[in-house]
């Protein structure tokens, strides 16, 4: 699973976003390019802001967390709640800044993920997840939103 991970990151993001540009338009959602790249950007983070909110009932975790590992993609046109960390409103960088960002802060996630094997944090939507769980809920996500822009 590692390599696999470690490919998606390293080969499959750069190259995705290759064919990103600033007025690339989105599949489904309200998302701008810059929008989706500042999104994952932040996601790549958000293990890290201490998070104690669970949006979903508790009995529900264990249901989420096995979605992780199926082959089910996240539903298109899923609503975040603006309240668990994402904030949009400096989006005047270069478009080639956030692609940039977003490579160096997926590598810092990666590397992070891959050094702390006992790390755990909790992610709004799935409970506690360990630092394996962490990457394949990451992986999941990119694709979602590089599937939005019809990146993948």
């Amino acid at each position: 699973m590692e390599k696999e991970l470690i490919l998606f990151f390293d080969t499959s993001l750069t190259n995705a976003l290759r064919n990103l540009k600033e007025d690339s338009k989105a599949k489904w959602g309200t998302m701008t390019a810059k929008q989706m790249l500042i999104h994952l950007t932040q996601s790549s983070k958000m293990m890290h802001f201490g998070n104690n909110t669970l949006l979903i009932k508790e009995e529900y975790v264990e249901k989420a967390i096995a979605f992780l590992y199926s082959d089910k993609a996240i539903k298109k046109g899923l609503v975040v709640p603006n309240d668990i960390g994402f904030n949009f409103t400096n989006n005047n960088e270069d478009i080639e800044e956030l692609k940039a960002e977003l490579i160096n802060s997926s590598n810092n996630m990666l590397v992070f993920l891959i050094e702390n094997t006992e790390f755990k944090a909790i992610h709004p939507f799935f409970g506690e997840l360990t630092a394996a769980q962490w990457s394949i809920f990451q992986r999941k996500h990119y694709i979602h939103h590089l599937s939005q822009f019809g990146l993948l």
